[in-house]
């Protein structure tokens, strides 16, 4: 775990991190590029290197003595850019192809003499222009970065915490306005705006609702009714940082059967908390959550269709651990932060949503939310 107090520290170190390798390698430059997409799944390398989240395409050059240039696009964005990148140098332009070529041309960097990570981040037509830039010369040494940064520091789980503090306002401006009549899409709407009003950046947000759920997706055009289960996956960024809550509630009476059914998915998110420990496979957490659904005798409905997978990585500073799921063998280390979500459907109630944001320390996964998953209602 990198042990940084501020992000200047954190980045800093990363790009020093990065520099040791390319002199491990006899290189002399990293590029390491970002799309202007900001994916809460999804590693933004040119933030991790820069602590600077870019409005588009952007890269980081980092040279084997440590020394470094944020690029961004476009190029109106340099004064910000400038004030907020920690690097020693920060440029900008309208086409970072063009800037790229510029830089490596003013610094006399060779392609074959460097090393690239992120090209297949970027779009199809971006990443086409790159490759023809370095002529196949460059190494690629893809996921360096997402790797150096799988750990987050004390400072990067501060703004998860923050992150997961403004998803927490969001569900409670779900619960104070959510009412028979509302639309999906203004009820979305509304909670989006609550949570950028209060700080947050960025935001995914899925919000749907039925008298029987086979699953989440978009808020959309319909009406909600007295007796829809409102379910919510709240994802909102603080400074780059993701945090998501997911969340199911009823619209008035409860129907037969709700608590006791999430009560499972509860005891599942206690299970897999208390064994995410450093150095347990992920693999092996994902086995012990599916556990109180095989004792309900749910073990048929542990798999898809039924469910995804029982969590997985965050944005924008490293998607890893990835999937929470029984094909994922990393071993997890102390600091690593996801979402842990035993969502499911199951046929008495159709599916259901129940998460945190976590991190992972030497007592287990501990939840970043101040609150937990229940089996809340709205009363009409």
């Amino acid at each position: 775990m990198i042990q940084a107090t501020d992000k200047i520290e954190t980045s800093a170190l990363r790009r020093q991190v990065a520099a040791q390798r390319l002199q491990e390698e006899g290189l002399d430059a990293l590029l390491a590029v970002a799309s202007g997409f900001h994916s809460f799944l999804e590693p933004n390398l040119a933030f991790v290197l820069s602590d600077f989240k870019a409005i588009g395409d952007a890269a980081v050059i980092v040279r084997r003595d440590g020394s470094s240039t944020l690029i961004v696009t476009p190029g109106w964005d340099i004064e910000r850019a400038a004030g907020g990148s920690t690097t020693d140098q920060t440029l900008a332009g309208d086409d970072l192809i063009d800037c790229i070529a510029d830089c490596l041309s003013r610094d006399g960097i060779n392609p074959s003499s460097m090393a690239t990570d992120g090209i297949g981040l970027l779009g199809h037509a971006m990443s086409a222009r790159l490759e023809d830039l370095l002529a196949g010369k460059a190494k690629p040494l893809d996921n360096l970065i997402r790797s150096l940064a799988r750990c987050r520091s004390e400072t990067e789980i501060a703004r998860a915490e923050k992150a997961t503090w403004i998803a927490e306002r969001g569900y409670e401006r779900l619960l104070e306005i959510a009412r028979p009549g509302m639309r999906e899409f203004e009820l979305a709407a509304d909670i989006y705006c609550h949570m950028k009003e209060i700080g947050g950046d960025d935001n995914f947000l899925l919000m749907s609702a039925s008298q029987h759920n086979l699953g989440v997706r978009a808020a959309g055009e319909r009406m909600l009714e007295k007796g829809d289960i409102i379910l919510a996956e709240i994802t909102p960024s603080f400074e780059g940082q993701f945090a998501q809550l997911c969340r199911t509630v009823v619209i008035g009476e409860k129907p037969d059967g709700y608590d006791e059914t999430y009560a499972i998915l509860q005891r599942a998110m206690q299970a897999g908390q208390a064994a995410a420990v450093p150095g347990v496979r992920m693999s092996e957490v994902a086995e012990i959550i599916n556990g109180p659904f095989r004792d309900a005798g749910y073990g048929d409905y542990c798999r898809p269709p039924y469910m995804r997978v029982r969590g997985h990585g965050l944005g924008l500073t490293s998607n890893l651990p990835g999937d929470v799921a029984v094909t994922n063998d990393i071993e997890l280390e102390e600091g690593m932060v996801f979402v842990m979500h035993p969502n499911q459907y199951l046929p008495e109630t159709g599916y259901l949503m129940c998460g945190e944001p976590v991190v992972i320390t030497p007592d287990g996964a501990r939840a970043l939310s101040s609150s937990r998953a229940e089996p809340d209602a709205v009363p009409i």
